[in-house]
């Protein structure tokens, strides 16, 4: 087995796995929900590809358990949590199976390591073969319910949350379920159609392709399913790629793709937006939104929309993919910031390559009094690892383009820098190290602890520092992994303040990706990502799961939401180790923490910026547990209300000053704000980068890192 390089972000692999276009990779990989059956009933496994046979699955599972961090044997918690991911994984909106089948198969709930180790898998085929029939039953179902047309003038609820249901108990309660789900389906599809019949054959026609994909499912698929229920039972981010998957894995390493830039995952059936690519279709767009369900994908075939719905997420994939400067439709799920509710939104996106340079480090400078504070953004820990391997020195990288960044500042003489890591999601481990000492002058940035309980220190690997004035790091519950270690390193050597959100998502894990040698005249039996170790703060705490806390919280609506690693299914625990050998603090910043806060707290309670935040806080923590979509026809269609607000947006953009593309390039929240900050005095330099007026997190860092530095005396070298 030939071992890849350490990746840390919240995405597959190195970071340009997400910076470039979709997160593909991330499990789950789930089989399509709505693929049905022939009519006949399976116990006989299908012919076997190769890859993956009962046998190979054995070697397999051992190869997880001989890497993983935690787990050394497949003892009854594992198996018990395999056999439930199976049936999740194979029915995520629990629309197929009854609660009678999973009881059905409850004597195997403990006993698949004994079974795998006689090389018996027929319980795998013979769920899947339960599956199936159910598949078929639900099909006919559908069809008999699609022949009446349906009454969108009643208001009626349709539950998204897939946590919160429990598996049908029988089969009336399972057709109340797809009755409703049929409906929210027409209803995305009102839209564009309004004939009834159109509608019913497009639904009907979609299901019978699913019915015989479902079919035609390989041993070797069905196993591959089964052994990420068994990855994911270990813990959130270890993974099985079948060599199909491999490929795209690798395509995404290509620095380039056409598509609208945007990462996606699967979360309980529904493809979920992870973020948004800086330089992107999507983010200069302005309209596509972190969190946002895509439910339905109109691709430009002439075929129409597409439910996406419990799709395999990389066939949603090709479906948002195409060729550059084609149209893509995208009809979305998505909670209101201000009364919390449930909405569908359409919006057309058109399709554009997605470059690692659009994703690069950018920053800008904000006068705040007298002071001037440099901002600089950094999307993610990024590398180009075959320039960098080229012996050249302006390859692409994060460090090499935060250096160029800090340059700039320098030499235009800011008295404080923000480094703004809210959307960070990880990346680069080396990067990571490279990066953070660009702050500190020498000593440990990070703790890694393998399986064996043996600890290494990684330390800054260059001395000297390249910014030594007043630091602030501004977090949110989406920063992630190799940003939990940059801030986490900046706290514990008093470097700087740490801003936003309570938290940082909670990501303290290590995985590696493993190739498996070919066989049969393959060129790789595929791959899997494993959990291989730990990392801790140079003090010894531990980000897992906690994540690295503020030093002073800024009110932000996103705080109200249940982000981070304890959120997933079987995160690893939080635990401590001792302090890293050569941890010499700087300066203890903690003293004046309680005057800032002070500061800040009335700054932020006489804003009237403030005061919209504040309410749309106390919405969502009212309606925070509403996760139900109304199924009545809206008064007006998606389509006009998208196109009115995208209007109104780029008209109000424009008379600010900016065009819509260079504000949504910078992240422009909410249409109609103009670009410029009205407390930057300061020229704008760069197009690439804006600092957006409605930024209030932003705006109030600045202002606490003033404070910071008046109450220190002006104090210009915080690294002594």
């Amino acid at each position: 087995m030939k071992r890849k390089g350490l990746a840390l972000g919240l995405t597959l692999g190195a970071v340009m796995a997400a910076a470039l276009g979709f997160q593909a990779f991330v499990y789950p990989r789930l089989a399509p929900n709505f693929q049905a059956n022939a009519g006949r009933e399976r116990s006989a496994r299908p012919a076997s590809s190769g890859f993956l046979s009962c046998t190979t699955m054995q070697s397999r599972v051992r190869d997880f358990l001989k890497a993983h961090y935690t787990y050394r044997r497949f003892d009854e918690e594992i198996s018990k949590r395999t056999f439930q991911r199976y049936f999740q994984i194979l029915d995520p909106g629990k629309n197929f199976f009854l609660a009678e089948d999973i009881k059905k198969f409850e004597s195997i709930e403990k006993e698949i390591p004994n079974l795998l180790q006689k090389t018996d898998c027929k319980f795998i085929a013979d769920i899947y073969a339960l599956y199936l029939q159910r598949s078929d039953e639900s099909v006919r179902v559908i069809e008999d319910i699609l022949k009446t047309p349906m009454d969108f003038s009643i208001d009626e609820k349709l539950e998204t949350d897939r946590k919160k249901i429990s598996w049908a108990s029988n089969d009336t309660d399972r057709r109340e379920r797809w009755r409703k789900l049929l409906k929210f389906t027409a209803l995305n599809m009102r839209e564009t159609e309004k004939d009834w019949n159109v509608i019913a054959n497009r639904i009907n026609k979609r299901y019978a392709l699913f019915k015989k994909t479902m079919q035609e499912k390989s041993s070797d698929e069905v196993h591959s399913l089964f052994l990420n229920a068994f990855a994911s039972s270990l813990d959130p981010h270890s993974q099985f790629m079948a060599p199909q998957d491999q490929d795209e894995f690798r395509v995404a390493f290509s620095l380039q793709l056409v598509g609208i830039g945007a990462s996606l995952t699967q979360q309980d059936g529904y493809t979920t937006v992870e973020a948004l690519i800086p330089g992107g279709a999507a983010m200069r767009d302005g309209r596509l939104q972190k969190g946002d369900k895509i439910i339905a994908v109109d691709s430009g075939d002439g075929n129409g929309f597409v439910d996406v719905i419990d799709m395999d997420l990389s066939k949603v994939v090709q479906l948002i993919r195409g060729q550059k400067g084609t149209n893509v439709k995208l009809q979305l799920l998505r909670k209101d910031a201000l009364t919390n509710e449930t909405k569908r939104e359409l919006i057309e996106l058109e399709r554009d390559i997605v470059h690692l340079a659009d994703s690069e480090a950018r920053s800008d400078v904000m006068t705040v009094g007298n002071k001037k504070i440099g901002i600089i953004n950094l999307p993610s820990f990024y590398i180009d690892y075959q320039g960098s391997k080229s012996g050249r020195t302006d390859f692409l990288s994060s460090s090499n383009h935060i250096d160029r960044e800090l340059k700039k500042l320098n030499n235009t003489k800011v008295d404080g820098i923000v480094l703004d890591l809210r959307r960070n999601g990880g990346g680069d481990l080396d990067e990571c190290l490279r990066l953070t000492g660009f702050f500190i002058d020498k000593g440990p940035v990070v703790q890694v602890q393998n399986r064996d309980g043996s600890v290494e220190s990684k330390d800054d690997p260059e001395e000297g520092v390249r910014y030594r004035g007043p630091l602030a790091v501004l977090i949110s519950k989406q920063s992630a992994s190799a940003s939990e270690i940059l801030a986490g390193a900046v706290q514990d050597y008093g470097r700087g303040l740490i801003l936003g959100n309570s938290r940082t998502y909670g990501k303290a894990t290590v995985q590696s990706v493993i190739d498996l040698p070919g066989s049969a005249g393959r060129e790789s039996d595929g791959a899997f990502k494993v959990t291989i170790s730990k990392f801790f703060r140079p003090n010894g705490g531990s980000n897992q799961v906690e994540g690295v806390p503020s030093d002073i919280q800024i009110p932000d609506v996103f705080e109200v939401s249940e982000v981070g690693e304890g959120e997933n299914d079987f995160p690893l625990p939080h635990t401590t180790i001792n302090p890293a050998q050569g941890l010499k603090p700087i300066q203890d910043l903690t003293k004046i923490i309680p005057v800032l806060k002070q500061k800040s707290d009335l700054r932020v309670k006489s804003s009237e910026d403030f005061k919209e935040v504040f309410a749309a806080i106390e919405k969502a923590r009212k309606e925070k547990d509403n996760t139900e979509v109304s199924l009545k026809a809206p008064e007006k269609p998606l389509a006009d209300t998208a196109a009115n607000a995208a209007a109104a947006g780029s008209q109000k953009l424009a008379s600010a000053g900016a065009s819509p593309t260079t504000a949504a390039a910078a992240g422009v929240k909410k249409p109609g704000r103009g670009a410029q900050d009205p407390h930057s005095k300061g020229k704008n330099d760069d197009p690439n980068i804006v600092i957006r007026s409605d930024d209030e997190q932003l705006r109030e860092a600045a202002s606490i890192l003033v404070d910071s530095i008046e109450l220190l005396g002006g104090k210009a070298d915080w690294t002594r």
